[in-house]
């Protein structure tokens, strides 16, 4: 599951959106609190700045400032109606500053300690949890002092930043949720073309599928499955009908060899050596008959086009009456072990060339022993006394023209490779694997009828 999610493209894409919908939010989020810190550093300064102008002039004006001097500087707390009073108080409110002059030397050790060896200019000041911004003017040997109180400031600040960062988280989320939103809008034709293109058969043609897209991409795309999907039909029908004409003029002369073959083995003038080159090329013959005939069967698509109710028993022996001869001839023992009766839905005719072809392997590569043929319901298996194979040779038994062992067989080397493409085509399982106590072990996995 975490693959296909990796792999999603709509994942990717919403995953996309959301990371640059982030991006853009936490930048802007950044921009405002930088841009928020600096006006409100602008403002501070600039109170101080107003409250020292007015220090001055009073100084100017009476020679002296209102108020105890050198008294330590304040704790300010938020005070509960701070809220109500406006931004103009509350920045401005006379008990958040504090001024100071000192006239010498000595009265300037008599200044807070916080104060006394500040050098003139702007500086933050730190009193346990209180902040202040003071501004230091030295006019000849007159020193002028203002400390301003920024606990609100910081507080608003706070607040400030904490809607910031709530507002941002919910932009974050809406950004996500429309990016799976978009997402799926962007991609619901992509996963519609591939619906439909998963129902082609490659057998017959059908409505176009760029007729249900507006988008020009996916109609490109759409188009060219169109393309592909009628060359593949082409290439098929071609194929279907080389195959079925070839193998239909093979039948003619295949039946008259066969036929010639029969006489002559019941010329009792014929020697044993010609007798035993006619009964080879009998042989040859049938089983040269019966690759034609699976050839015609392939070429007729789903498997004769026809799927009715067969009995697998019947089926069975069937394909064991037309190997019986042959294990005869190489002194084998043919076992049929079916013993229930199994109704499946199933082309006859390709069960058939299934069974008969896995027999004729096994009894061709069997050279002493037996070959046994059983059923369990709709489990076929067939087991021989044959040299065997290792597992690594295994997948190339069903390549065409390959023979699973040079000691033995004398088939052409595509009987395996039939049974592959009809097991597929009918969507029957088969496997292959080494007996420990030697030889082959072939399962088939048939559907039963409901």
């Amino acid at each position: 599951m975490s693959r296909d999610l990796r792999h999603s493209l709509r994942l990717k894409f919403a995953f996309s959106f959301a990371l640059a919908g982030v991006v853009l939010v936490l930048v802007h989020a950044l921009a405002i609190h930088f841009l928020n810190r600096q006006q409100e550093s602008q403002l501070i300064d600039q109170i101080v700045s107003d409250e020292m102008q007015g220090l001055l002039e009073q100084f100017e004006r009476q020679g002296r400032i209102d108020g105890p001097p050198f008294r330590p500087l304040q704790s300010y707390k938020v005070r509960p109606d701070t809220e109500a009073l406006s931004l103009r108080k509350w920045f401005r409110a006379s008990w958040l500053v504090q001024g100071f002059v000192t006239l010498d030397h000595d009265e300037r050790g008599q200044l807070p300690e916080e104060l006394r060896l500040l050098a003139p200019g702007f500086h933050d000041v730190v009193r346990g949890e209180d902040h202040y911004r003071v501004e230091v003017r030295e006019i000849g040997s007159v020193g002028f002092y203002v400390a301003y109180s920024v606990s609100l400031h910081e507080e608003r600040g706070r607040h400030f930043t904490r809607a910031l960062v709530l507002s941002a988280a919910i932009t974050v989320l809406v950004t996500v949720l429309v990016g799976l939103w978009l997402s799926g809008r962007l991609t619901h034709q992509i996963v519609d073309l591939a619906r439909r293109v998963r129902l082609l058969d490659g057998k017959q043609g059908g409505p176009a599928l760029e007729q249900h897209y507006p988008e020009r991409e996916v109609a490109e795309l759409a188009a060219a499955f169109d393309a592909y999907h009628e060359r593949t039909v082409r290439l098929l029908e071609r194929e279907r009908a080389f195959t079925a004409d070839v193998s239909h003029e093979l039948r003619t002369p295949l039946t008259a060899i066969q036929t010639t073959c029969e006489l002559m083995l019941e010329d009792e003038d014929l020697s044993a050596k010609a007798r035993n080159r006619v009964r080879k090329i009998f042989g040859a013959t049938t089983r040269l008959t019966e690759l034609v005939n699976a050839f015609l069967l392939m070429a007729r698509e789903e498997a004769d086009g026809i799927s009715g109710e067969v009995d697998l028993r019947e089926c069975i022996e069937e394909a064991a009456d037309s190997v019986r001869d042959r294990a005869e001839a190489k002194g084998l023992a043919l076992v049929v072990d079916a013993v229930e009766r199994v109704s499946l839905r199933a082309p006859r005719r390709a069960l058939h060339v299934v069974l008969s072809n896995l027999l004729a392997n096994a009894v061709s590569y069997t050279e002493q022993g037996s070959v046994r043929l059983s059923s369990r319901g709709a489990r076929v298996e067939i087991t021989d006394t044959g040299p065997g194979m290792a597992r690594d040779r295994i997948p190339d038994l069903f390549r065409r023209f390959h023979r699973g062992d040079a000691r033995g067989g004398d088939g052409f080397g595509l009987g395996l490779a039939i049974v592959k493409r009809i097991c597929e085509q009918a969507g029957w399982d088969i496997a292959v694997e080494p007996r420990e106590e030697g030889g082959t072990r072939v399962v088939l996995s048939l559907l039963a009828a409901e």
